[in-house]
């Protein structure tokens, strides 16, 4: 597949055009709500607004958002039926959760990135100093909606804000009569409520991960390749890794993989094709990715918290001609590993330097596999 310059362009969101929506939920109006900024980058992710700005909806297998906060406001307590990702990017966030946010709460710091189970109700407040951006990954092309605390839909009829049975948001100004409850969204009845598991702090904090706590290794066949290091860090699923001791934080299935990878000053991973969506969203340092080869070679620089999306089956490498590391996260549709299928002469490079991939697909050392079977 050959990426257009057009395609590339559509498919790179800098985080300078990311528009914002700040009434995609019925919360807006509580008190400490607002303002509250809604971003919906790739797909529409659940916002409740029909009005929402989304930058490109293509489908991938999940949705990338984001939300920005000041400090003290609040993200009121909802629950999801797909697997939700926050990205702590700038700032400080402390999470809360349960019906009513009092069984457990823990902080986000910049760097931090935390797996949320579904049906679980979670809730966030900025809590730092700085203004608060977090990035969000949801699982699905649909995510099914959300269904928010019974409390706070109590609390946001008060402010003239209902919940339609389609999800999105009824308006009721002053004096008005209400909508007919058969056209609304009913809240969880308590039965429900009470019978949702309930997560300890210690059990939902091992489905994060730290900055310090990212695993990064040479994990593909072509750093066995002079002039290609590059590394990754998992987090959520089997994405690209293909080092036998790597082991996610989230291993159960989401519909999606996510990895760090961290390409150090003037380096780069050889060129390799996916079959699978993916999408980049980059931290910090100078990263770029190249696409195609030969005449119809594209390099696109990413800026940091810039998304960028990469269709199947395209040809790309991860490059840092700058003089500092670079980081970002790739999030792959999927939960079988994904592995990057590099060109027959890299390939046959790394046999050279005595690597291969095992049966399983794992880095192993070529002199220590048996022949193939019939050989």
């Amino acid at each position: 597949m050959i990426l257009s310059p057009e395609e590339l362009q559509r498919r790179h969101i800098r985080r300078s055009q990311y528009m914002a929506c700040d009434d995609a939920f019925i919360d807006v109006r509580l008190p400490g709500s607002t303002p509250k900024e809604n971003y919906s980058i790739i797909g529409p992710g659940v916002t409740q607004n029909p009005g929402q700005v989304v930058h490109l909806r293509a489908p991938h297998g999940f949705n990338i958002g984001a939300a920005g906060l000041l400090p003290g406001v609040t993200n009121n307590l909802h629950l999801h039926f797909t697997a939700e990702v926050f990205i702590a990017c700038e700032g400080q966030f402390t999470l809360r959760w349960g019906a009513r946010g009092d069984e457990g709460e823990a902080l986000l710091e910049e760097g931090d990135v935390i797996c949320m189970p579904t049906w679980m109700f979670r809730g966030f407040s900025s809590s730092g100093s700085r203004k608060g951006f977090l990035m969000t990954v949801l699982g699905g092309d649909d995510t099914g909606g959300i269904h928010w605390s019974p409390d706070v839909l109590r609390r946001a009829r008060e402010t003239g804000l209902w919940l339609g049975r389609d999800n999105q948001i009824i308006d009721v100004p002053p004096g008005q009569t209400p909508p007919p409850e058969e056209a609304l969204l009913p809240p969880l009845p308590k039965a429900a409520v009470a019978a949702l598991r309930r997560w300890g702090a210690d059990e939902l904090l091992a489905r994060g991960l730290k900055p310090a706590q990212r695993d990064f290794r040479l994990a593909t066949l072509d750093t066995a390749v002079s002039g290609h290091h590059w590394e990754i860090a998992p987090f959520v699923g089997w994405g690209l890794t293909q080092h036998r001791d790597h082991r996610p934080a989230v291993s159960e299935p989401q519909g999606f993989s996510i990895e760090w990878i961290r390409v150090p000053a003037q380096q780069r991973s050889a060129p390799f094709v996916l079959d699978a969506p993916a999408v980049l969203v980059h931290a910090r340092g100078p990263l770029a990715v190249a696409f195609n080869s030969g005449a119809d070679r594209l390099q696109t620089d990413l800026g940091e918290w810039d998304t960028l999306s990469m269709p199947a089956g395209c040809t790309r490498a991860f490059v840092n001609t700058g003089s500092e590391p670079a980081e970002a996260l790739l999030v792959v549709r999927g939960d079988a590993p994904k592995p990057p299928r590099f060109a027959d002469d890299l390939v046959a490079q790394a046999n050279a330097q005595d690597w291969t991939l095992d049966a399983s697909g794992r880095l192993a050392r070529l002199s220590l596999l048996p022949p193939p079977m019939g050989v």
